[in-house]
């Protein structure tokens, strides 16, 4: 997965959001992501979780973004909401290796291991030399293999 960026035309983008009990903030794209890491650093991944959640509806081209909100979906094992997300990524970036891993992250979870392995095939045609992918792939084969025997 790609760093957080400084770069991005989209880091200092207004963001506005809320959380239950502490109101309405707004600050950059930027400063979202990396106020949604230190949440997680400190255990506070439902935080973070609203937080990129309502980044990622308000700017759906951050890729850090989506990177942040997958990263707190696996940390609170909210693989459901995981699938939607990496779901409603891939529609405003088709070609998201990140998405489509955390797409298949989700469906590994819910014992759809044929549909993770052809999302990873997908995602292995994009970024053939990826070794997070293969290893992604190899652990949802070692999974798959009990079922099949």
């Amino acid at each position: 997965m790609k760093p957080v960026s400084s770069n991005d035309k989209n880091d200092s983008k207004p963001i506005e959001f809320s959380l239950p009990g502490r109101g309405s903030k707004v600050m950059s794209a930027l400063q979202a992501v990396a106020f949604a890491k230190m949440m997680g650093q400190q255990q506070q991944w439902p935080v973070a979780k609203v937080i990129t959640q309502q980044l990622t509806e308000q700017l759906p081209d951050y890729l850090d973004g989506w990177l942040a909100l997958f990263e707190a979906c696996e940390a609170l094992e909210d693989y459901v909401m995981l699938s939607r997300a990496a779901q409603r990524c891939l529609s405003h970036k088709p070609r998201c290796v990140a998405a489509l891993m955390a797409l298949a992250t989700a469906l590994g979870k819910h014992q759809r291991h044929l549909e993770a392995l052809e999302i990873l095939a997908t995602a292995m045609e994009i970024e053939p030399d990826n070794p997070r992918l293969r290893r992604q792939r190899e652990a949802l084969r070692r999974e798959r293999k009990p079922l099949d025997t």
